[in-house]
């Protein structure tokens, strides 16, 4: 497949001063310069019939995983088009939000980018995972920082706007952010317990959360509709070698 280099659809009309916090911050992430193309939305999807449009953004493998049929026009052309491997989506309250949040969210997205190059099979789990946990019964908080893959990218995130912003204006975001609602304080306080500059196992606690809960994974794989769950090879990704080592 010929890949194109790079590219940012730009349907929101992003400020030059954005685009290149953008770039800065891209440049922090260990990516290939050609097969990955970055949509900057114009909408929000909140009604969506695809709930993967409803999310804030969203980082898609779009070159091995089945297509996004139901998807807005302008994304399944881009997806159909075979230029690309990956694709990056922000919807457009992404694009609104204030520069420390913009920068939080793609440096997540941009990690989950990083996991998919580093181990195809870890990015596949992460993604069962997010929708499988919810489904059976778990010891740990049913919360996004349960899942190993967006532990690890919610790290990077914390790594990459401390770095930019400095950590006065990180921990205010934060505790803000954490005012939200019981649930997101729960997911900072798990994020706060870790130290963010030592390399975290993703692969290993990823394998471990599957090994762990599998009967009951397996039995709501025989109940699921979704191909990309009923499907997912549990087994497989436990014998995978480990990914590779953690960007810093």
């Amino acid at each position: 497949m010929n890949k194109s280099a790079i590219v940012v659809e730009d349907y929101f009309g992003l400020p030059k001063r954005r685009h290149a916090l953008m770039e800065r911050i891209r440049s922090r992430f260990a990516i290939p310069s050609t097969g990955v193309v970055f949509v900057l939305e114009k909408e929000n999807y909140q009604d969506y019939p695809n709930s993967v449009w409803r999310q804030m953004a969203v980082h898609l493998s779009i070159k091995d995983a089945p297509l996004e049929e139901a998807s807005p026009d302008h994304l399944l052309r881009l997806m159909k088009s075979c230029k690309y491997s990956n694709l990056i989506w922000l919807s457009r309250q992404a694009c609104e939000a204030r520069d420390i949040e913009f920068a939080w969210i793609l440096s997540h997205e941009l990690r989950h980018l990083e996991q998919d190059l580093s181990s195809h099979a870890l990015s596949r789990a992460g993604h069962f995972l997010r929708y499988a946990l919810g489904g059976i019964d778990i010891k740990e908080p049913k919360m996004q920082n349960t899942i190993p893959t967006e532990l690890d990218a919610n790290l990077r995130a914390l790594t990459v706007t401390r770095a930019i912003f400095g950590d006065e204006h990180v921990d205010s975001y934060i505790q803000h952010e954490s005012s939200v609602s019981e649930r997101e304080k729960q997911d900072f306080d798990v994020l706060k317990s870790h130290d963010y500059g030592k390399r975290y196992d993703v692969f290993g606690r990823t394998v471990t959360l599957l090994r762990k809960y599998r009967s009951q994974l397996e039995e709501f794989q025989k109940q699921s509709t979704d191909r990309s769950i009923a499907n997912f090879d549990i087994e497989r990704v436990c014998l995978e070698p480990s990914a590779g080592p953690r960007t810093t």
